[in-house]
Order: C-alpha cells, then sequence, then structure tokens
C-alpha cells in the first residue's frame, strides 16, 4: 500500500514538472509562429508565395492568442472546458516526416507522442513512441526512410475545444492516452497532457486519473 502511494505521488509529481515544460513550450510556441508570420510574409514580398500562405499563418496566430485569452478569462467556480485547461498551439510532425525526424523531435519536447499534421493544419493522427518501436524498428524498417502518415492508423481520439473536464477525462481514460488533442472546426488548436490536468484538477480527481491510466503500467 505505501509502495503505491509513492508511486502515485511520483506520478504526479512528475506531471506537476511537465506543467513547468509546458509553459516553456507555450513560449516556445508563439515564437515559432511568429517566426513563421514573417518567413511566409518576406516570401510573398519576394514573389515566392501567395498572400494565403501568409493569412494562414495570421489565423494560426489569432488562434493561438484567442486560446491564450480564454484560458485567463476563466474565473474560479466557472465549469471548465477543454479550451480552459489546454496549452493552445501543438507541436505536430508533418505527415510526410521520417520516423526518425518526429522521434528526434519527441525527444527534444520530452514527450512520448506527437500528432500528425498535414499542410492544412488538421489532424491526421498520432504518432507514439511505442508505434515506432513496435510497427517500425521491430519490424526491421528503416526509421529514416518510413513516412510518418505510414503509422498514423487506428480511430483518432480527440476532443471539441467545448467538451467539459468530464468528457476529457473520459477519453483519457477510457483509451488510457496521456496527451489529448483538442479541435476547433477541424482544425488542431491545443493539446491537453497530464501537466495540464495536475494544474488544474484536485488531488483526489488527479489521483483517480493516475490510476485508470496507468493502470497496466
Amino acid at each position: 500500500m505505501a509502495f503505491e502511494k509513492m508511486k502515485k505521488s511520483a506520478k504526479r509529481g512528475l506531471a506537476t514538472g511537465r506543467a513547468r515544460m509546458d509553459q516553456t513550450r507555450a513560449q516556445r510556441q508563439r515564437n515559432k509562429l511568429l517566426q513563421e508570420l514573417g518567413e511566409a510574409s518576406y516570401d510573398e514580398h519576394t514573389g515566392r508565395a501567395a498572400h494565403e500562405a501568409v493569412a494562414s499563418k495570421v489565423r494560426a496566430l489569432d488562434d493561438f492568442e484567442h486560446a491564450l485569452r480564454e484560458q485567463a478569462s476563466v474565473h474560479p467556480g466557472q465549469e471548465r472546458r477543454a479550451k480552459d485547461i489546454m496549452h493552445p498551439g501543438a507541436e505536430c510532425t508533418d505527415e510526410n516526416d521520417s520516423v526518425a525526424t518526429a522521434a528526434q523531435k519527441m525527444r527534444d519536447l520530452g514527450v512520448g507522442s506527437l500528432p500528425i499534421c498535414g499542410a492544412d493544419d488538421r489532424l491526421h493522427g498520432i504518432i507514439t513512441d511505442r508505434d515506432i518501436v513496435v510497427r517500425c524498428i521491430a519490424e526491421g524498417q528503416d526509421p529514416g526512410q518510413v513516412k510518418v502518415r505510414d503509422l498514423a492508423q487506428g480511430p483518432l481520439v480527440w476532443v471539441d475545444v467545448g467538451a467539459d473536464v468530464s468528457e476529457v477525462l473520459h477519453h483519457m481514460e477510457n483509451r488510457q492516452v496521456k496527451r489529448l488533442p483538442v479541435i476547433e472546426n477541424h482544425r488542431l488548436v491545443g493539446m491537453i497532457s497530464e501537466a495540464d490536468l495536475a494544474r488544474n484538477l484536485d488531488e483526489r480527481r488527479l489521483a483517480e486519473f493516475v490510476e485508470k491510466v496507468y493502470a497496466t503500467s
């Protein structure tokens, strides 16, 4: 019994630590969006890109800032939604990236899964570290040659920005996933991780989540 309590406490501590990482990640995401907007504007100015490319980057930055404002405007006691607890923006791996590239990005971000996005910013799937090991390396395939899209199989698990926290937990616990994409108007706008739950759930509910998600760990 004491060991189980220690294990749960350790996992909660890990989730809290990841919360700090998510804050850093959010700032990095803003910087990345600003850089991409600047590059698109320059390409338009030099005739290498159409205005739609710039408009797309502006929309992505607006969505990001809007999500941050939405989270800041939630008052204590107000029913919380997916948009209120997610970290806005999401580091994706492109569907045309190699599995090796996705693995390196997971390492750099300190995560075990990544959403797969296309040029349309829409969610095309999820790739996990287990997918890489079991469905690529263990099959004798070269992770430098296999494309991420080749591992994007199975039903997508995600929630709408308006989903309440109970629905979020239902999806994550039933599927035993630790990161959940958040969708608005068919576009990926954020992710909900253990760290986000650690910031927004009381200790009892967080302990229940940890127990259910790590039941077979």
